[in-house]
């Protein structure tokens, strides 16, 4: 059965493909770009497109299971890997909240897989769906397709990464020792695909999606790659397309200096594995959730007390419970009512007849 993947910050290719412009290099960078397809539409429901701080992007990166470009664009795809993004170019600061991708909310309103929202209504319905997960303004989008990750890897010469566990891919012939290494970008994409390794399943693989985010990150703001931003342009404008404005990639570029590997901010939705009705799901911490949102996005918030849809829930369980328990406490009561005039009325009639 074929491995579904997508690199999970592909962004950093798109987002920051000018990102060596400031070395004042003599590359027509507006030309270069001019092929991306930056879809400039807005997918919320009664909600304008905004930028709500100064130079800082939030976006959702979706990766879909598909193997071509015409799939990254197919409204019917599932996707296979979700990633919030929040980039601040004056800090420097890059805030990831990975979202398994079988993680149970209301999608188009019954409980289901998030990554099941995306096929059922597209971007418009995966936008909304994880919108109201997070309790966010979530206005940008990212959508990309799993050859991005080989091609670009590939494009850079390769990419350091740290391996936390033995990755063996027969099938590609890809055998990959613990530690530190220079992976190509066939071993970089069965890298981030690879979960059979990993206890926490899926989670692990998230984890290991993440040190590749970093990785890759730290490689692409090297001096050493200013010369190759027109192949990795030619991968991108091939695997990417965008709601963000080329206007607004170009304004911040100038500020991608300020970001480095260590300054990036790295959380997963909390929660644990579980199966419902035979059926395997990820089930989200609500609490924890979010205080992590709370902490990472709160410029953002939709509902500035908080609560997210995971809290939606639980207080309709709550409140289910409640009415159930009023329910059972006023039949109990009517039933001692009931008890108590039977007792009444039979001492009044032992009296009665002790009178006699």
């Amino acid at each position: 059965m074929k491995k579904k993947f997508i690199i999970t910050f592909i962004l950093s290719l798109a987002l920051f493909a000018g990102i060596f412009w400031v070395a004042n290099k003599v590359l027509d960078i507006m030309e270069l770009t001019s092929k991306v397809e930056f879809v400039g539409s807005d997918l919320g429901e009664g909600n304008n497109i905004e930028q709500r701080v100064e130079n800082e992007l939030l976006f959702l990166v979706l990766g879909l299971d598909s193997d071509d470009f015409s799939g990254a664009t197919t409204e019917q795809n599932r996707t296979d890997t979700m990633i919030l993004c929040k980039v601040n170019f004056d800090t420097g600061k890059i805030d990831i909240l990975s979202i398994p991708r079988d993680s149970r909310v209301m999608v188009n309103g019954k409980l289901d897989k998030i990554n099941h929202a995306h096929h059922f209504g597209g971007l418009k319905l995966a936008m909304k769906t994880t919108r109201d997960f997070l309790n966010l303004d979530i206005d940008y989008y990212v959508r990309v397709n799993f050859f991005s990750v080989k091609d670009i890897v590939d494009a850079l010469g390769g990419v350091e990464v740290d391996v936390p566990v033995q990755v063996d891919v027969a099938e590609d012939n890809v055998h990959l020792k613990p530690g530190k290494q220079v992976l190509n970008g066939k071993q970089a994409l069965q890298f981030a695909r690879f979960r059979a390794g990993y206890k926490e399943g899926d989670v692990g693989r998230v984890k290991a999606q993440q040190i590749l985010i970093k990785a890759l990150v730290k490689e692409l703001t090297k001096a050493k790659n200013i010369a190759k931003i027109p192949e990795i342009l030619e991968v991108v404008k091939k695997t990417v397309n965008t709601n963000i404005p080329f206007s607004t990639i170009a304004k911040l570029s100038l500020k991608v200096s300020n970001l480095s590997e260590d300054k990036i901010n790295t959380q997963i939705v909390p929660g644990e594995s579980a199966y419902i009705n035979n059926t395997s799901y990820f089930i989200p911490d609500r609490s924890k959730l979010n205080a992590i949102v709370k902490e990472m996005f709160s410029d953002y918030l939709l509902n500035k007390s908080g609560s997210s849809q995971v809290d939606t829930d639980k207080n309709k369980n709550n409140t289910n419970t409640k009415n159930n328990n009023n329910k059972n406490n006023n039949t109990n009561n009517r039933n001692n009512s009931n008890n108590n005039k039977n007792n009444n009325n039979k001492n009044n009639k032992n009296n009665k007849n002790n009178n006699r």
